[in-house]
């Protein structure tokens, strides 16, 4: 499915889902392994080249922690995010792509947005980059950073 502009209502709609879920206690967001990756399966499937990750924090926080090494820093609050992700899978054709966030709140946001418009073969990472409660996240594993360049 190619990616296409959202209709105000549906900018309207999907931020009311985002304060929602943002409000959403903590201990409601479980593993599922339908639309969650673990970072260490998500660092094994990029080495084996039938991935792309997607980091969607802001910048500020690109330059805070730095990046998963290969990832895709596109922000979800960028206004050519659909643009720029599209250009992302049309150099990764047939990839499965994963988004990562600081702790797996806005990536699975994204996840099932994308999830919800009919893509298929889309991931959140479970703990994101910097970690939550439930996971430790990429930089605790000990997986691969590369500072940002904007630094």
């Amino acid at each position: 499915m190619n990616l296409v502009k959202i209709a105000p209502v549906r900018i309207v709609a999907t931020l009311l889902a985002l304060i929602a879920f943002v409000l959403m206690p903590t201990g409601a967001m479980a593993f599922n392994p339908a639309i969650d990756l673990s970072v260490q399966q998500t660092y094994a499937k990029m080495n084996e080249r039938s991935l792309v990750l997607v980091d969607v924090r802001t910048e500020q926080e690109w330059r805070q922690t730095g990046i998963a090494q290969g990832a895709a820093p596109i922000s979800m609050l960028d206004s050519a995010f659909f643009d720029k992700l599209a250009a992302v899978q049309a150099a990764n054709p047939g990839k499965t792509v994963a988004f990562i966030c600081a702790s797996g709140r806005r990536s699975a946001i994204v996840q099932a947005e994308l999830a919800r418009r009919g893509f298929e073969n889309v991931f959140s990472v479970y703990g994101g980059t910097t970690g939550s409660r439930d996971a430790p996240g990429w930089i605790a594993e000990g997986l691969p950073v590369v500072v940002w360049p904007g630094s």
